[in-house]
C-alpha cells in the first residue's frame, strides 16, 4: 500500500500545466447532504433518460452490509431509475476484472457515493475501472458524485488529517483527476470549512480550489461550471489571487461565492 501511495504522490506532481477539464461529457459535483430532485432530474437528462444503464459505485462507505443489501440503490429506484448496476470491490486486482469494465462500457452515467475518498482511491485509482470512467467522459457520458464522491473527481485528494493540523505542511495524493489541477472540498459552509483549502492551495500554486456546500452541485461541462441547488459554490482562483497581490499587496478575497444559476467560466481547456 505504501508503494501505491508513493505512485499517487508522484502522479500529483505532473498535473501542473495540463488542462483542467477536457472531456466531452459532464460532471455533477455535489457537496453532500440531501440531493435536490432537480439534480437527479439533471443527471437523468444528461444520461438520456432514467431507463438508460447507470452504475453506482458505493465503495467510499465502509458500511458493507448497507451495500450488500442494496440499500444504496433505493434513492435512485424511488426516483424512477430502472437500469441500475453496482460496481464495488476493495481489491485492486479485482478492479481490473472484465466484468467491471464491460459494465462501464455500457453505462451512460455513473454515481460515486459518499464516505471516505481514500477508500475510492485505494480501490480504483490507476486501475481498469479508473480508465473506463475516463473513457465514459470522453464519449459524452456523465459522472455524478457527492461528498467523498465529489472530492475524488479532483486531482488533489484532501482529507480529514489535514483539517486537524492545517499548519503542518502536507503532500496530498491524487484523486481520479477528472478535473486536473483542481482540489475539491464539500460540506463547506455547513461544517465551517471555507478556509480549509487555503493552506492546500498555498502548497500547490497552480491548483484551482472548488468547494461545495450541502444540497448544492457544480455542473462541469466544457469550460464552464454552473451552480444548481440551494446553497453556494466557492471558487478559489489563484490567478485572481495574483491580481489581488499586484493591486492590493496581499489577498483579501481568497474565494468567490456562486449561487443557483451562476456560472464560473475560467476553466482551461
Amino acid at each position: 500500500m505504501k508503494r501505491i501511495l508513493v505512485i499517487y504522490l508522484l502522479m500529483s506532481q505532473v498535473a501542473v500545466g495540463q488542462s483542467r477539464y477536457s472531456h466531452n461529457g459532464s460532471l455533477i459535483i455535489i457537496g453532500g447532504g440531501a440531493i435536490p430532485d432537480t439534480v437527479y432530474q439533471l443527471f437523468a437528462a444528461k444520461m438520456g433518460g432514467r431507463q438508460q444503464p447507470m452504475v453506482y459505485i458505493p465503495t467510499a462507505t465502509s458500511d458493507e452490509a448497507w451495500i450488500q443489501e442494496g440499500k444504496h440503490l433505493e434513492k435512485f429506484q424511488s426516483r424512477g431509475f430502472t437500469n441500475l448496476y453496482t460496481l464495488h470491490t476493495r481489491d485492486r486486482k479485482r478492479a481490473d476484472d472484465a466484468v467491471w469494465t464491460e459494465m462501464l462500457k455500457k453505462a451512460r452515467g455513473v454515481f460515486l457515493g459518499g464516505g471516505d475518498q481514500e477508500l475510492l482511491a485505494k480501490a480504483y485509482a490507476g486501475t481498469a475501472v479508473h480508465r473506463e470512467l475516463v473513457k465514459l467522459l470522453e464519449r459524452g457520458g456523465v459522472i455524478m458524485g457527492t461528498s467523498a464522491g465529489a472530492t475524488i473527481m479532483g486531482s488533489v485528494l484532501i482529507g480529514g488529517d489535514h483539517r486537524k493540523a492545517p499548519h503542518v505542511p502536507a503532500v496530498f495524493g491524487e484523486g481520479f483527476s477528472f478535473m486536473k489541477q483542481t482540489a475539491i472540498d464539500q460540506h463547506v459552509l455547513v461544517r465551517n470549512r471555507q478556509f480549509d483549502l487555503l493552506p492546500v492551495l498555498e502548497r500547490y500554486p497552480n491548483v484551482l480550489g472548488m468547494a461545495l456546500d450541502e444540497s448544492t452541485a457544480a455542473v462541469v461541462q466544457g469550460d464552464s461550471v454552473q451552480v444548481v441547488g440551494s446553497s453556494y459554490m466557492l471558487i478559489y482562483d489563484q490567478k485572481d489571487w495574483e491580481r489581488q497581490r499586484k493591486e492590493w499587496g496581499r489577498v483579501f478575497q481568497p474565494f468567490r461565492m456562486y449561487r443557483q444559476g451562476q456560472v464560473f467560466r475560467a476553466l482551461v481547456r
